[in-house]
């Protein structure tokens, strides 16, 4: 096969339908095409697979367009012969600016500055965004310090009592907007600030345990981070811990509240290892941690022992630091002599450790060996799920009038939620075809017409639920004798029953 009419970029406006066109040509003539969204085949998308039709001359129907069905799509013909080619083409679906995922709860940070934002979706680009607080319009120009953003944010210098209240956003675009964004409520939140700072340098010999401090408070409480600046001053030096820095963070407020303050701490060693002449053994290697509900088997590689005979030990702690044990909670446990495994049986159900193992010799101790994350196992627990349920609709009756068929059926009996809507099909042959797959869920009856004339129709009808299709209905059969038709022709000239809701 080769291409003759690759699809082109298409732009459409929500809930209307996108065409893609794509012809091929190829001996021998038995074509079938393949249409592909990304990387997934359209009929096996959720959302989509319901909504899409390819011709026999290849074109892609997608009806109903929403936002997210714009993408990539790729037309694939094939004859099973060679190679099959491909050609691809962009669909962009254009839709009122609409707000998405807005927080109920906006933490803004006490005496510096904050923002108020609103998250939107929105093609083409939003134009505007229009505030609200307690209900009324917001006037940003009343408050000192607030500024209205090219993105619609607010942005506060300074946040005081003034800003506490409930917001909510409307945004728009060239084509309106979907409505307004659920309310917010404004938060006021203290920043971190430090308690505790690092001295400015720190000397330690090579393989000993270092332990800087570093504290702070705020509202929620904040997070430390630490982060290592590359760069020696000195070439000849064992670097353990040079230009460290600080920082603070906050888990509500996701970002650095005040600038990283450098604390720079060097760490140094008199000598250069050598191992002709007998050293302080290497790290271990490899570690590797097997976890249980309280239990977990640490196991490692050991290094080079340094000319003597090495023992090592196990270093153990919670991830999360417990206030009651101060800043350093890590414990140590001794390995027996030969062995390069040790089991921990101490340890909390579904809780987060570090791990790191110690080697030592008659010289000295190694540095820690890479430290290893692992969550213990939480107790089992079995719970019900729940039952989701959806039976078909009922006592489906086609009914022949002067203009089309009737069709009318009770919902099903029983069901877990509403039902979303249903899909009316049909069948002349032995093959069934949808008819329409967006019947309101309220909705019990449906009109077909234009059928062809003297025509045995059979139809049945299939209810959705939350993604979920129920069994089809009985079959209702029906003549469309003295049903006025009104044909469609084909490119070949033959006549084909057009369906319409």
């Amino acid at each position: 096969p080769f291409i003759v009419s690759p699809p082109e970029n298409i732009t459409v406006n929500i809930s209307q339908d996108a065409l893609f066109t794509c012809q091929a040509e190829a001996y021998p003539g038995n074509l079938t095409y393949l249409w592909y969204w990304e990387e997934e085949n359209v009929y096996f998308k959720n959302d989509l697979k319901l909504r899409v039709r390819i011709l026999i001359d290849g074109t892609l129907i997608i009806f109903r367009v929403k936002p997210e069905d714009a993408g990539k799509y790729t037309c694939i013909p094939s004859n099973s012969l060679g190679r099959s080619p491909s050609a691809s083409a962009y669909l962009t679906v254009q839709y009122p600016a609409r707000v998405v995922n807005m927080p109920p709860v906006i933490y803004v940070p006490i005496g510096i500055h904050g923002y108020i934002r609103c998250p939107v979706e929105a093609e083409p680009p939003v134009t505007l965004v229009k505030w609200n607080k307690d209900g009324r319009p917001l006037r940003i120009e009343k408050y000192s310090g607030w500024n209205l953003l090219e993105d619609g944010s607010i942005r506060i210098e300074e946040a005081t009592e003034d800003a506490l209240g409930t917001y909510t956003c409307v945004p728009y675009n060239a084509l309106g907007t979907m409505g307004q964004s659920p309310p917010a409520r404004l938060v006021l939140k203290d920043p971190p600030y430090f308690t505790v700072l690092p001295g400015w340098e720190y000397r330690q010999e090579a393989g000993r345990e270092l332990l800087i401090p570093c504290a702070a408070a705020g509202d929620p409480f904040p997070i430390i981070a630490w982060r290592k600046v590359p760069g020696l001053p000195d070439k000849s030096a064992v670097p353990l811990a040079f230009g460290e820095y600080c920082r603070q963070r906050s888990h509500t407020l996701s970002r650095p509240l005040l600038p990283p303050l450098p604390l720079p701490a060097s760490a140094w060693s008199s000598t250069l290892p050598s191992l002709s002449a007998g050293t302080s053994p290497h790290a271990p290697t490899s570690v590797h941690v097997v976890v249980a509900m309280t239990s977990a088997n640490v196991s490692w590689e050991p290094g080079y022992d340094g000319g003597y005979e090495q023992t090592f030990s196990v270093w153990y702690g919670p991830l999360m630091k417990r206030a009651q044990f101060g800043p350093h909670d890590w414990l140590s446990l001794p390995v027996p002599a030969g062995s390069s495994w040790l089991l921990v049986d101490t340890l909390e159900p579904e809780t987060a450790y570090q791990f790191s193992v110690l080697a030592q010799n008659k010289l000295g101790t190694s540095s820690f060996s890479e430290v290893v994350t692992v969550n213990t196992l939480a107790f089992p627990v079995t719970t019900p799920e729940p039952l989701v349920l959806v039976t078909p609709p009922r006592c489906l009756t086609a009914n022949r009038t002067q203009q089309g068929v009737l069709l009318s059926w009770l919902p099903p009996a029983n069901h877990s939620f509403p039902i979303d809507r249903y899909i009316m099909e049909f069948r002349i042959a032995e093959r069934w075809e949808i008819l329409d797959d967006g019947i309101p869920g309220t909705e019990n009856e449906f009109f077909a017409k234009d059928l062809s004339q003297d025509t045995w129709y059979e139809f049945r009808v299939l209810a959705v639920m939350q993604d979920l299709i129920s069994e089809p209905s009985n079959v209702a059969g029906v003549s469309s004798t003295d049903v006025f038709p009104q044909p469609d022709l084909t490119d070949e000239g033959l006549a084909r029953p057009v369906l319409a809701g």
